[in-house]
C-alpha cells in the first residue's frame, strides 16, 4: 500500500491525530501498535484541530467521501460505505467500513508481525459496534468481519451464557441475578433447554422499543471473546465509553489507547 510505504519512510515523526473520542482513541491504538513494534517515531494527539506538520495519519469520527485519500502532506481515515455481503438475488447489502477497522489494516500493513497488534485484532470490530448501525438493522459489515476473525481463531462468538463476566448494566432489560442464575447453570443443561433458558432471557427485550433485535441477537447470541478474556467485546467497549462522564476527554482516550497497547483488552477499565 503506498500510504504505509511513505509512512515508514518517512524521515521526520509521523503525527498520528485523532479526535478524543471513544472511536478515535480504538483507531488510534492500532496504528500506534504498528508503529511501536515497527520501532517508527510517531507523535500521538487526541485533538479536533486539523494536523499542524506533516507527514500525519488523521482519523476521523465523521462520514465523509473517500477512505485513505490524501490531503496535502499526509493521510485522512474516515467511515465510508462498503459492500459487506450479497443478498440470495445478487442485490447488495451495505454497511460502514469504520475508521476503526481501516486504521487496523493500514497498521497491518506497516508492521505485519507486531505482537501488540495480534493481541489488538478483535477490536477491528469496535468501530463498527460504537457506530450504531445495530441499533436499527443489520450490518453486514459488522457480521462479516465477526466471521472472517472467527474463522482465523482470533475471536470466540459465544453466547452472554458462556461469557464469565458480561458487562449486566448492558442488558437494561435483564434481572441481573437471572442473568447469573442461567450463566451458572449453562453447562448442565441439554441443547433443548438451553434454547429455552436463551428465548426467556431475551423475551423482555422484545417488549421494548430498544434495542433492535439484531442488536439483541448480537448481545445474546454472539459475544466476542479471545484468547484469556473474561468479558466480551461489546462489555469491554461499555465499561471504556463511561470514561468519559469522569475524565477530560483527551484523559480518557490516552487511558484507553495506553490499555489496549498494553494488554491488548480494555477488562481493566471495568470500574
Amino acid at each position: 500500500m503506498i500510504a504505509a510505504r511513505e509512512l515508514i519512510q518517512s524521515k521526520k515523526k509521523v503525527l498520528i491525530s485523532a479526535n478524543p473520542t471513544l472511536n478515535g482513541a480504538l483507531s488510534i491504538a492500532a496504528l500506534e501498535a504498528a508503529f511501536l513494534d515497527g520501532k517508527l517515531p510517531y507523535l500521538r494527539r487526541f485533538t479536533f484541530e486539523e494536523p499542524d506538520s506533516e507527514p500525519f495519519v488523521r482519523i476521523s469520527d465523521g462520514d465523509d467521501q473517500g477512505d485513505l485519500s490524501k490531503p496535502i502532506g499526509g493521510y485522512c481515515i474516515r467511515s465510508i460505505t462498503v459492500e459487506g455481503l450479497k443478498g440470495k438475488s445478487g442485490d447488495s447489502r451495505n454497511g460502514p467500513l469504520t475508521s476503526v477497522s481501516q486504521a487496523h489494516t493500514l497498521a497491518k500493513v506497516i508492521s505485519p508481525k507486531s505482537p501488540r497488534l495480534r493481541e489488538m485484532r478483535p477490536w477491528i470490530l469496535a468501530g463498527n459496534w460504537i457506530k450504531g448501525a445495530l441499533d436499527t438493522t443489520y450490518d453486514p459489515v459488522f457480521s462479516s468481519l465477526r466471521d472472517f476473525l472467527s474463522s482465523e481463531g482470533s475471536i470466540r462468538v459465544v453466547p452472554v451464557t458462556e461469557v464469565p463476566k458480561p458487562a449486566i448494566e448492558n442488558y437494561p432489560w435483564l434481572n441481573e441475578e437471572k442473568l447469573h442464575l442461567a450463566i451458572q447453570s449453562w453447562n448442565s443443561r441439554n441443547l433443548s433447554e438451553r434454547e429455552v433458558l436463551m428465548q426467556e432471557l431475551a423475551f423482555p427485550a422484545m417488549k421494548e422499543k430498544s434495542p433492535s433485535t439484531s442488536k439483541i441477537e448480537e448481545l445474546l447470541w454472539h459475544c466476542i471473546l479471545s484468547t484469556n478474556w473474561k468479558s466480551d467485546l461489546a462489555s469491554q467497549i461499555y465499561h471504556a465509553s463511561l470514561l468519559w462522564e469522569n475524565y477530560s476527554p483527551k484523559e480518557a482516550s490516552s487511558i484507553v489507547s495506553d490499555a489496549l497497547l498494553a494488554d491488548g483488552h480494555l477488562e481493566s477499565l471495568k470500574p
